[in-house]
């Protein structure tokens, strides 16, 4: 298309080249590669130890994973176990952002409650386990207090990195317009500790992820956890390693759309490659 003597480019018939394409997908690219190669030295591996009950071979692994998306009994356990996910997470958020964001603010509170809060955070995750069990007898209520507990402490931590992180001008300017505290938690300390309270959200579902199928092992009956500890009682390796697959895709999915969350609602960290996922 030309006009007054330039050539202006058609658009709409505009494709890529093979490097543009490339580059546009080279993560993608460069994953495939690396599975591939994974997968092969998963066979060579398997030829040479000839023990499916150690590690059986790839294509075994993948029928059981392929089967497993279509089995009833399967789906409705990770339906149960990705319900007491979420249920965690909620009570994380509930308990750990507010926590964060007064400890982020008071120095006083900040003074008060961070000994016992770094002391309660470095006892381990599974210690928690009896205790749990004793409070809240077998199901979802130790499953849910463990997610929890793992998922409260990065919300919290990363909320006061946030709040922490907010240059002293701003309140300094809010409070020369008349501010009230109330105006400076909602206007600022909010807002700006907004992509780390995201960022804790991330840290936070992973932590409640890993967490609550390692729970599972022990405190209930059903639950993809569960699931695992049948695969291994029953000898079932290839399905145990279907399932911990499964297990690396869903928390990978969730982490996603956690990704795709923070990006909108901190588009401007993203703006020109400035922020990754």
């Amino acid at each position: 298309m030309e006009r007054h003597g330039s050539t202006i480019p058609d658009v709409g018939n505009a494709r890529l080249s093979l490097g543009d394409a490339f580059d546009k997908y080279r993560g993608s690219f460069y994953t495939l590669i690396v599975l591939v190669i994974l997968m092969i030295i998963w066979n060579l591996a398997a030829n040479k130890i000839q023990n499916t009950l150690l590690l059986p071979y790839f294509s075994e692994t993948a029928m059981e994973f392929i089967t497993a998306w279509g089995d009833p009994v399967i789906m409705f356990n990770l339906g149960l176990t990705l319900k007491r996910v979420f249920t965690g997470f909620l009570y994380a958020f509930i308990i750990g952002v507010p926590l964060g964001l007064l400890m982020g603010y008071s120095a006083t509170a900040m003074q008060s409650l961070a000994p016992l809060m770094n002391s309660i955070r470095q006892v381990p995750i599974m210690a928690w386990v009896p205790l749990s069990i004793i409070w809240f007898g077998l199901g979802d209520g130790p499953t849910v207090f463990l997610i929890a507990m793992s998922a409260v402490f990065p919300l919290a931590i990363n909320t006061i990195a946030g709040v922490e992180g907010i240059d002293s001008n701003y309140y300094n300017a809010a409070r020369s317009m008349g501010a009230s505290r109330r105006d400076l938690v909602r206007d600022i300390v909010v807002p700006g500790a907004m992509p780390n309270i995201l960022t804790g959200c991330r840290l936070a579902m992973g932590a409640g992820w890993m967490s609550v199928i390692c729970a599972e092992f022990i405190a209930t009956s059903a639950g993809f956890g569960f699931l695992m500890v049948e695969a291994q009682v029953r000898l079932e390796t290839a399905q145990l390693y279907a399932l911990m697959v499964m297990s690396g895709l869903v928390g990978y999915a969730i982490d996603k759309v956690f990704v795709a969350f923070e990006r909108k609602m901190t588009s401007w960290r993203f703006k020109d490659g400035f922020v990754g996922s």
